[in-house]
């Protein structure tokens, strides 16, 4: 991979990180938790999302967890099969999930940062397919950034008293 496009993925990964953590500045506990529906649809990506920000939060943790693998040689991301909910805080503990979403977060980017350049091409397998690492990184990218949107959406409808 040419040099200057790695360091743009390093970068703006950096920069998606830090626009998703800013938007949790001043959210309580208690804002975290609205909105959370026992009832919330499951889906195969959804690990974590129950409708809260607190869920929101707790889903990108898991899967910068579960993606943290592509780093290995030979390695992969897990599947949600795999994701050890018990290695995880407890949902409802939003200190824990916040500091766990910002600690997992800082290991993904410090080993992004140290992936050398011409590693962003090797081939990691996910559902049959072998995908470059680029792929996992700009997929978490928008993820970061998907996320971060959601979180300021609901901290608007707080401000407005829409519980």
């Amino acid at each position: 991979m040419d040099g200057q496009f790695a360091a743009f993925l390093r970068k703006r990964a950096e920069r998606n990180f830090r626009s998703l953590l800013s938007e949790l500045d001043g959210v309580s506990a208690n804002d975290a938790g609205q909105f959370r529906l026992a009832n919330w649809p499951d889906h195969k990506w959804g690990v974590g999302q129950d409708g809260s920000i607190a869920g929101i939060v707790y889903h990108v943790a898991a899967w910068k967890q579960m993606t943290l693998p592509v780093f290995e040689p030979g390695g992969r991301p897990l599947d949600r099969s795999e994701f050890d909910a018990s290695m995880a805080p407890a949902p409802d503990n939003w200190t824990a999930v916040e500091l766990w979403l910002r600690n997992i977060g800082e290991t993904w980017n410090a080993r992004l940062h140290a992936l050398a350049d011409d590693e962003f091409d090797v081939t990691r397998e996910w559902e049959g397919v072998m995908l470059p690492i680029t792929s996992f990184v700009v997929e978490m990218m928008e993820h970061d950034i998907q996320h971060a949107s959601q979180i300021a959406y609901l901290k608007q409808r707080l401000l407005a008293g829409h519980n």
